[in-house]
Parts: C-alpha cells; sequence; structure tokens
C-alpha cells in the first residue's frame, strides 16, 4: 500500500543531497449504489437499466477507463438474462459489465409460461469485481405478474392483439386474439373448475358490430364467455365508413358457473381492442384547396405547402396521390429540396406536406402559371389550373426627416435619421439620386458635389449639405431612391434653419398683463455674439390672445402695437406681451407667436414663443419695481378701478397706479399690524419713463383650454373695496395722533411691548421718546431724494405708539413704523440696513 524511490539530482559535477520520493496507495472500495429490482410481465422481457442496478468504486479519477464487471453467481428460476445485440438478436449471458447496463443491452425475459401463478418472484445472485476490489454476495429480484404495467405490452390478458380488416369486410376475433384465461391463475388450482371468464361489451364499435353466433352484441345483451371465443369465436363487421380505424372497450372478470353472468363492483379489468381498418381504393381523390395559388417575391424562391396545394384521398395515403405537370410555369420552375436547379415534372402529396417542393422564380415582375392533374392511379385525374402571384420588389423609407441647421453653420450632415431605405428584394445596394438639388445649396460627398449616393455613404457619414445662400430659411431636395429591382420616385428631404435662440418653455402668463419679454424668455445672445449685430425679430404669426406692443418713450399713448422688435429691445424690457383672454377658473388657453429671427451673414430663422394663458389672479404676481417716485392719492385709487376696465388713462396716473402693488390687510390686530396682505388690483405689467417693473408670475395648476371672455365684475368692486379701507385706515391713523397729542401732558411711562408679529431693529434705549410725531399723509408730487433721508409715506397704521425714522425731521427718533418705500430710496437704504427685504420693511 506504499512505497516509492530514492534519486539524486546532479549537474554533472556536483550532487545534490539524496531524496526519497514516497507513494501511497489508497485502498480501492467498490460499492453497489442501486438495486431496485424489476416488474415483468409474464412471458415479456424488461431492461436492467442504471436506474436499477448501478455500481460504482471510490475512484473517481479514473471512472471511465475503469471496469466494474457483474458475475452471475445463481441464475434466476423462470427466466433468462440475456443480452440484446444487432437486430435484436439475443444471447444468454452469465457474466455482464456496468457499461452494458449503462447502454441497455441487459435484459431480463421471463421463460416459464407453463406452470403460471397471477404472480410470483424471481431472482439472481451475483458478484461485482473492479479487480483489485470486489463485492460478495448481492441479489437482484424480479416480479413477475399480470398486475405489472409494461409499456411494451398495451394488455394485462394473454392475448389482446387487435386485428386488421379490409373496408366493408368481416374479422374472425378467436383465442388467439382475445384470451383472458390467465384471470384464473388468481384462484387456486382447485378452485378453477368452478369459475369461468366472461366478457361485457362496454363500448360498441362505431363503424361496425360485433356478432356472436346469431346475435349482435348490443347495450341490452352485450356479454359473451370466453368459452364461446374459445370454440366458435366472435365476428366483427365493418360498414364500409372511409374510417381508418374503429374499437371497441369491454370489461372481463371470473364469474362462477352455477351464477348468470354480472360483472361485480371489483376484481374486473378492462381494456380496449383494436381494429384496423385496410381502405377500398372505391373513392376518387378530392381537392381540397378552393383555389390553388403561391404569393411570392419577385425573384425568391418559396416552398409549397398544403395550405396552397392539398389533395386528399381516404383510400390511399399522400406517397399515392401523384401530381403531373402539364404546362410548366412561364416566370419560373418546379423544383425539390434536394436539387433546386432542377426542373421536375412529377410530384406528389407527400412532397407538398413535407416542404420538399419548391418554385423557383426567374426574376421578372409578371405573374404566371402552371397546369397539372392529379390521381391516386386507379380513377380518372382531376385538371387544375395553378396561380403563380408574384409581388414585385418595393423600396421603403423607413426615415425621412428634416434636415436641420442651426442658425450660424453653414453645413450638416445627413445621417440614417434623415435619410434611410430598406428593400424586400436581393439587392444590397440602395442608392439615391438627386433629381432636383437644393435652391440655397449643394450636396457634397467628401467634400465634392454629387448628384447621388447609396445608403453607406450615408451610414458612414460622407454626405453633406452646404448651404451657401443665405437668403431663405429652408431649402429642399427631390430624390429617385432605386435598387437593381426597383424605384422610389417623388422623394422630398426638406432643409430647415434653426433660430439660434433659447425659449423659455412653460411660461404661464395671467389674462389682462402686460408681460414683459426678458432675456430669460427669448434669449438670442449667442447669435448676437457669433455675428456681432443685434439680431431682429419678425412677427410672422400674431399671438391668438393678444398682441405684441412697444413701450414708448413719450408721447400720449404709453404702448405701440408692433410687428418687429430686436434683442436690444428685450435687453431694454421694451417689448410687451398684452395677454387678453377669457378664461374661467381651472383652465387655461395655450398661444403662441410665430417670428422670423434674422442677423447679419447668416440665414433667417422661423421660430416660436408659445406659453399659456391663465385666469387672472392677483396672488400671482410677486413685483419689485424700480421708480422715480411714489404717490397715493385718492384720485389715482379710483382711476386705477375705472383704468382697469377702459385701459385709458394719462401718463401722470397710469405710472403712480401700474407702478404701486397696491395691497390690502385682513386680521389686523388692535394695533392695526397686517397679518396678511394680498395683491387687489389687476396690474398692467409695464414702465414709463425711467421707471421698470419686473413681474415673476407664480404658476398655478390650471385646467384645459378655454374660449377667451371680456371682463370680469370683481375688477371693479375690489378695488373699490380696498378705496373704502384705505380711507379708513387713513382716518384711523389721523384719529391715533390727535389722541396722542392729547396724552403728550401725561407724564412719561415706560412699557414693554412684544414684537412677536414682526422682525425688530436692535436699539440701544430702553425707553420710548416722549416726542410725539405729528403726521402728515399729503401727495408727494416732486420725487424724493434718496441721499436726502429715508422716508415715505405710511401706508398702515404704526405698529406703535410713534414712528422712527434715521434722520426725516417730521418724525421722531426710537420709534417704528410699517411704511412702503420709495424702490430708488429702498437701494439707498439697504445699503446702509441689510435688514430690507421686499417692499415692505422695518426701518
Amino acid at each position: 500500500m506504499s512505497g516509492g524511490f530514492n534519486f539524486q539530482v546532479t549537474d554533472g559535477l556536483n550532487f545534490a543531497p539524496r531524496q526519497i520520493f514516497s507513494i501511497t496507495a489508497r485502498t480501492l472500495v467498490i460499492s453497489l449504489e442501486k438495486n431496485n429490482g424489476i416488474g415483468v410481465f409474464p412471458g415479456m422481457r424488461r431492461a436492467i437499466s442504471p436506474e436499477v442496478l448501478k455500481s460504482v468504486t471510490n475512484d473517481q479519477s479514473d471512472m471511465n477507463n475503469r471496469t466494474i464487471t457483474f458475475q452471475v453467481s445463481s441464475p434466476p428460476k423462470h427466466g433468462q438474462i440475456i443480452k440484446l445485440g444487432l437486430e435484436n438478436t439475443t444471447t444468454e449471458v452469465t457474466s455482464f459489465t456496468q457499461s452494458m447496463v449503462d447502454e441497455g443491452m441487459i435484459w431480463y425475459e421471463h421463460k416459464d409460461t407453463e406452470a403460471l401463478v397471477w404472480s410470483t418472484q424471481d431472482s439472481f445472485s451475483f458478484t461485482i469485481s473492479s479487480p483489485p476490489a470486489i463485492l460478495e454476495n448481492q441479489k437482484f429480484f424480479i416480479t413477475i405478474s399480470y398486475e405489472i404495467e409494461d409499456p411494451n405490452r398495451p394488455t394485462r390478458l394473454i392475448a389482446n392483439t387487435g386485428a386488421f380488416v379490409l373496408e366493408g369486410g368481416k374479422l374472425h376475433i378467436d383465442k388467439s386474439k382475445l384470451d383472458a384465461s390467465n384471470l384464473l391463475i388468481r384462484l387456486p388450482e382447485s378452485q378453477r373448475a368452478a369459475y369461468e371468464v366472461w366478457f361485457q361489451v362496454t363500448t360498441l364499435p362505431k363503424h361496425g358490430v360485433i356478432i356472436v353466433g346469431d346475435r349482435n352484441i348490443t347495450k341490452e345483451k352485450p356479454n359473451f364467455s370466453q368459452y364461446i371465443v374459445n370454440k366458435f369465436g366472435i365476428t366483427y363487421a365493418h360498414n364500409g365508413a372511409e374510417s381508418p380505424t374503429d374499437n371497441f372497450t369491454f370489461a372481463t372478470w371470473l364469474n362462477l358457473k352455477s351464477k348468470s353472468a354480472l360483472k361485480p363492483d371489483n376484481d374486473v379489468v378492462e381494456e380496449m381492442f383494436n381494429i384496423t381498418v385496410i381502405p377500398v381504393n372505391d373513392q376518387p381523390p378530392e381537392l381540397k384547396t378552393k383555389q390553388p395559388m403561391l404569393k411570392l417575391l419577385q425573384g425568391k424562391m418559396v416552398a409549397f405547402g398544403p395550405e396552397n396545394l392539398n389533395v386528399e384521398d381516404l383510400d390511399n395515403p399522400p406517397e399515392d396521390i401523384v401530381y403531373t405537370v402539364i404546362s410548366a410555369p412561364n416566370n419560373g420552375f418546379l423544383a425539390k429540396l434536394g436539387n433546386l436547379k432542377e426542373s421536375i415534372q412529377f410530384f406528389t402529396q407527400a412532397d407538398i406536406n413535407k416542404g420538399d417542393l419548391w418554385f423557383v422564380q426567374d426574376g421578372s415582375p409578371r405573374s404566371g402559371v402552371f397546369y397539372f392533374s392529379v390521381t391516386d392511379g386507379k380513377h380518372k385525374p382531376l385538371y387544375k389550373l395553378f396561380n403563380l402571384d408574384v409581388i414585385p420588389v418595393s423600396i421603403t423609407l423607413v426615415n425621412k426627416t428634416n434636415l436641420v441647421l442651426v442658425q450660424g453653420q453653414t453645413f450638416t450632415t445627413i445621417t440614417t435619421s434623415n435619410l434611410a431605405a430598406t428593400t424586400d428584394g436581393t439587392s444590397t445596394v440602395i442608392s439615391f439620386e438627386i433629381v432636383q438639388p437644393p435652391r440655397f445649396g449643394s450636396i457634397l460627398s467628401n467634400d465634392t458635389p454629387i448628384a447621388s449616393f447609396d445608403q453607406k455613404e450615408i451610414e458612414s457619414g460622407r454626405v453633406t449639405y452646404h448651404m451657401t445662400n443665405f437668403n431663405s430659411s429652408q431649402d429642399s431636395l427631390e430624390l429617385v431612391v432605386f435598387t437593381s429591382e426597383s424605384n422610389l420616385t417623388g422623394q422630398i428631404l426638406n432643409i430647415t434653419v434653426k433660430p439660434l435662440v433659447n425659449v423659455t418653455v412653460g411660461l404661464k402668463i395671467p389674462t389682462g398683463l402686460k408681460y414683459t419679454l426678458k432675456i430669460g424668455d427669448l434669449n438670442a445672445t449667442e447669435l448676437a455674439n457669433l455675428t456681432s449685430s443685434d439680431p431682429e425679430y419678425y412677427v410672422v404669426d400674431a399671438p391668438a390672445c393678444g398682441k405684441l406692443v412697444r413701450r414708448k418713450m413719450s408721447g400720449k399713448d404709453l404702448y405701440e402695437d408692433i410687428d418687429k422688435f430686436t434683442h436690444g429691445d428685450i435687453e431694454a424690457r421694451q417689448i410687451l406681451l398684452d395677454v387678453d383672454a377669457n378664461v374661467t377658473d381651472q383652465e387655461m388657453i395655450n398661444d403662441s407667436f410665430a417670428f422670423m429671427l434674422k442677423a447679419d451673414n447668416v440665414p433667417p430663422a422661423l421660430g416660436y414663443f408659445t406659453y399659456s394663458v391663465v385666469p387672472y389672479d392677483a396672488t400671482l404676481l410677486d413685483s419689485s419695481t424700480t421708480v422715480e417716485s411714489f404717490t397715493i392719492t385718492t384720485t389715482s385709487l379710483l382711476y386705477t378701478t375705472l383704468s382697469h376696465e377702459k385701459r385709458t388713462t394719462s401718463s401722470w396716473l397710469t405710472r403712480n397706479i401700474t407702478e404701486a402693488p397696491i395691497r390690502r390687510f385682513a386680521n389686523r390686530n388692535r394695533w392695526g399690524n397686517p397679518k396678511e396682505y394680498e395683491s387687489t388690483l389687476s396690474l398692467d405689467v409695464v414702465a414709463t419713463g425711467p421707471a421698470v417693473k419686473e413681474t415673476t408670475i407664480k404658476q398655478p395648476t390650471v385646467g384645459p383650454k378655454a374660449e377667451p371672455s371680456q371682463s370680469n365684475p370683481l375688477s371693479i368692486i375690489i378695488p373699490l373695496v380696498i378705496l373704502g379701507v384705505l380711507l379708513l385706515t387713513i382716518i384711523f391713523i389721523v384719529w391715533f395722533l390727535i389722541r396722542k397729542r392729547k396724552a403728550k401732558k401725561a407724564p412719561p411711562h415706560v412699557r414693554s411691548h412684544s414684537y412677536s408679529m414682526v422682525p425688530q431693529v436692535p436699539s440701544p434705549y430702553t425707553e420710548r421718546s416722549t416726542t410725539i410725531p405729528t403726521v402728515t399723509v399729503t401727495p408727494l408730487t416732486p420725487p424724493l431724494k434718496p441721499k436726502e433721508y429715508c422716508s415715505a409715506s405710511p401706508l398702515f397704521p404704526p405698529r406703535h405708539d410713534h414712528l422712527l425714522t434715521n434722520s426725516a425731521p417730521s418724525f421722531g427718533s426710537d420709534q417704528k413704523i410699517w411704511l412702503q418705500m420709495d424702490p430708488e430710496m429702498i437701494q439707498h437704504c439697504r445699503k446702509t440696513n441689510p435688514t430690507l427685504r421686499n417692499n415692505q420693511y422695518w426701518v
């Protein structure tokens, strides 16, 4: 089990110390992995497969080269072990190998059919060896029984062979074809003489009758005995139907001879007796295809199928139905699959069913026919015409989209997304020929003007369009697409110039506003820098719900209608979109205007400015306004209400109204503190003179497009309500100041206040000034100087007892007031006080 050898390594001059190479052998172990036994039907044979008998060794590394041998030490008593050879020859063996078992060569065959019982047991003993390993005293068991279901034998009876009958003839069924006497083996031999085997036909045959003696088997009298079959036999008579098969089912059981035949509930064997009908050629072939025809593409080869040509004959198989070509097709020929270059004249229905018959088209676009006859060899031939419908080769454009040239570019590449075609023909080269060249440019390949090109040149990116004339925003060329088999004419490839401008997306404008277009909305800065010019917009399609206007610097009218403006006008915020549409709540109208954008040394380009018109809502506006002065008067407030409807006003009043976002307040506390306020007037987004107004529109969620309406009654009612509230506020302020003036004689005192509602400005004083200011609300006609002081007229009542300003002579110090400030003063005051925010400030 172990060994080795000594060795020494040398280079011819020097020697290494001697070494020992050890070798250890493992014990070879053989084991029986599977020994399950088999079941065999009496008189049958059954394979001994590796699923029931398998032996292995622990030598996994050399399993393929190791032979495992089974040596039979005690053979079976009721049968023999055989080896299946070529052409199903058998040889009895006493030894075999595992590889023979794996290949299905070893079988057990039952031989002892004379001394049969219903079920018995057999076995053989064996030893297993694979030198030097051996495994002794093993036994393999075989069960022999009529209860065994053998896939090679559909019956459990001694005989149930079925039979053949000629169409319309009779069949004699005797003991050799139907024998259930093996059921007696279930009984002890002493009891067998008292019983006999009976049959009952449970399902009658469909195309014939069973005759026993001088009567027919019926549902009322379905029984007969094995004795009748053994002595006289029974007869099956076929009724001449064109059915290839027939059958009947029966039940068989053991019945006491002293009792009448009655089928019991158990111990019954039920099987089927199959009958094969040999047809008689008494029917001519029948053409089942109503319109024999074949559709194929020009130049193709197509196989015939039963759906193209089908003849049926119940008396003959498809191999016996023969076709003869009387007149050959004029646009090709018929051929067999094995040799598609040779024309044939004869074929069978079996050739069609198997797909072996082909038609080879000659490539011409014309259709054709061939004339044929078909027969079964006995009846008169059937003559018919077969149509060959040829579909011409076609070319299909899978892609044909506009070629886009961006302003500032002089050329662009034609890609497969712009132009691509496919064909169902055999030609692989698809070519494009220019019939009408472009008017304002040319087509080049590798910088060389061309009149034609192919699909592969497009795929490689070598075909380009170069614009040489910058007078048009679009161009086109006409093409013919063709192959060696077909062509497609009248194909137009359009070329359009895309404006080099950034247009805002998803803009929503409330109706009734003049919206100032800004660079963020329509930006041609890149085009202006590229061309060193001021790009011009020419309106080619005005908006449906409004118009484009320009802000005038002087004159009676503040705005003028326009159909042209420049990039500089957008930068100067001089262009406005006057939106006027009738939209209700939760509705929206999509609108747009089209423009032609032009600049120096580039082609013009057509563009679109799209937006949505939504219902007016004052809360959507968030305005930051820069103006020269700020004045609130009751007259201007009243005029605001009227001007919203009439849209006519003087420049002075319009500036005072539109430049000041009027707000109302609600939920005031007793000190007049505003908790919530909202815009109540419809403000046009405009600017006059040096005044500029930037409007941010909060976009609400609105519904689908609605039709425009003319007016909104709330635009009159809400300003009037606000006017009344403002008048009451002014009266309250005057009353409050008079009360303070009367309380001036009272001794000064200090009260603590909570400034929870608004931000607080840190103050170095711990007490309030005893000086009570006098407040007079008057219009400020001349603009205030930002450098003189930071003050404005109060819009809301004082939050506390006094008004605070840094240097206003009319106000005291160390007081606070909620006020609306002039925007220019805001910019000045913001530098000195970083807490200022929006249009309302704590100063």
